[in-house]
């Protein structure tokens, strides 16, 4: 814009004009810091068996894993693993683990390395790991399946969820099956079930 424009249009005054405007002062980001990822490696660790030094034997599946990290997570395997009821063979023979199912082994590991439940989250899955749980004492992992059974009691599936919370020491869950026993409504319904038959006779 030419002189004469700013002053024709009173821009200028006395010789001087003043811009207005405003500034934005951009500051640097904090440093980006990735999630934690220790259950990541500690995962792959699993998988690749990399310095496994146990073996167990459950239902004729073998699982690899590592004395350190089994013991640190359960006062149970603490106590196989290096305490005085351990053996000195463990470390080259496998240990067989009886009334267990395979797979709810293998999640209990994966979870004591990760801190990750199965994506198989069905409820006869929950059970067994629940029994996992409570045989090896742990009680993070044992709450967790506690509260997936919880959102999973219906009509069909309270007489066995009550017989879990009972087995393994769950009050909470306990407290909720017989609360949804007593409504009327709901116990008619669940007398007819082929579980609740069972229940009746253990």
């Amino acid at each position: 814009m030419r002189r004469n424009d700013f002053e024709r249009e009173l821009y200028v005054a006395n010789g001087s004009f003043t811009i207005a405007c405003g500034v934005i002062v951009v500051h640097d980001g904090p440093i980006a810091v990735p999630p934690p990822d220790l259950g990541i490696h500690l995962g792959h660790l699993l998988d690749c068996t990399v310095g496994a030094d146990v073996s167990f034997i459950v239902g004729g599946e073998t699982f690899p894993a590592h004395r350190s990290v089994l013991a640190a997570r359960s006062p149970v395997f603490k106590a196989e693993l290096f305490g005085s009821m351990a053996d000195a063979t463990t470390a080259t023979t496998p240990i067989t683990v009886q009334d267990m199912e395979p797979a709810a082994f293998k999640a209990m590991l994966r979870f004591m390395y990760t801190d990750a439940l199965p994506a198989d989250d069905e409820l006869e899955m929950m059970q067994h790991l629940l029994a996992a749980a409570d045989r090896y004492a742990l009680d993070r992992l044992k709450l967790l399946c506690a509260a997936k059974l919880w959102v999973s009691v219906s009509v069909d599936t309270v007489a066995s969820i009550l017989v879990s919370a009972e087995a393994y020491s769950v009050p909470e869950l306990k407290r909720k099956c017989i609360d949804f026993f007593c409504r009327r409504k709901n116990f008619k319904k669940v007398a007819f079930t082929e579980a609740y038959s069972t229940l009746k006779f253990t």
